[in-house]
């Protein structure tokens, strides 16, 4: 009987060992961080990097990597992560700003608001499941460092809110979406009508030479949505009341981004 509760016993804990664990702590996640030369999040990434925590101390107008310069940069800090149901408790502290998204909403933006170091904390509804977090950080002059974390507040199965479509910049008048938008890397009817990100709508055809997620991600954010020539570069009109400009054809075929 002693030998039969042992092996029970030890078969529970292979078991368990299985199950995904909870994030009570972003400490042990995979993140992707992509640098941008500029403060605006522009162009292509100049530097990547993984990391195992958003815990960074980047020093005092120092470049945090190669082609990356010491002040006026920016980056974009992903992962994906599980999460059972329930409330979560996020802190972040910035100097200078931050953005933090998680499935594409916007819970705190401190961009242009002049908050740098100031902690804030945020409540978050999330049901369980894999939840896609995006935060975007930006660096002016002096230090430059960015902590999250976020713990189990509450139990619960909540409804998280369905994602808006974020408000254009002060000035810039977007054209409207198309009534459908479909390429040969599948609808982005429901990207371009929530001005959401193009990667929310990408699946690969599987041809040899097809963009793939990680490409996609790394594009900025599609700002005029018409089908256009992956990768082709004009100068083009962006928005209803601005003067053309110098602008790339995302890989999607889905729409033109700044330069």
């Amino acid at each position: 009987m002693r030998r039969l509760i042992t092996l029970f016993a030890v078969v529970g804990l292979c078991l368990a060992a299985l199950l995904p664990a909870p994030a009570l702590a972003q400490t042990g996640n995979t993140w992707q961080v992509f640098y941008f030369n500029n403060p605006n999040w522009q162009g292509s990434p100049v530097y990547f990097q993984y990391a195992g925590s958003v815990n960074f101390n980047w020093g005092s107008d120092l470049s945090p990597g190669p082609g990356v310069p010491s002040q006026q940069w920016s980056a974009r800090l992903t992962s994906t992560v599980f999460f059972y149901a329930g409330i979560y408790r996020f802190q972040v502290q910035a100097d200078d700003d931050f953005a933090l998204y998680i499935d594409n909403i916007l819970y705190s933006d401190t961009r242009g608001a002049g908050m740098p170091g100031k902690l804030f904390t945020i409540d978050i509804p999330l049901t369980q499941g894999n939840h896609y977090i995006d935060i975007e950080y930006r660096q002016y002059t002096g230090p430059a460092y960015l902590f999250v974390n976020w713990t189990f507040a509450k139990d619960g199965n909540p409804q998280p809110p369905q994602p808006q479509p974020p408000a254009p910049p002060a000035g810039n008048q977007p054209f409207p979406a198309p009534p459908s938008l479909a390429t040969d890397f599948c609808d982005y009817t429901a990207c371009a009508q929530q001005r959401i990100h193009q990667q929310n709508c990408f699946r690969t055809n599987g041809a040899w030479n097809a963009p793939n997620i990680g490409s996609i991600q790394m594009e900025p954010q599609i700002v005029r949505w018409e089908r256009c020539t992956p990768d082709q570069v004009q100068s083009i009109q962006l928005y209803t009341n601005q003067p053309a400009q110098t602008a790339k054809c995302s890989k999607t075929q889905a729409g033109w981004f700044p330069t």
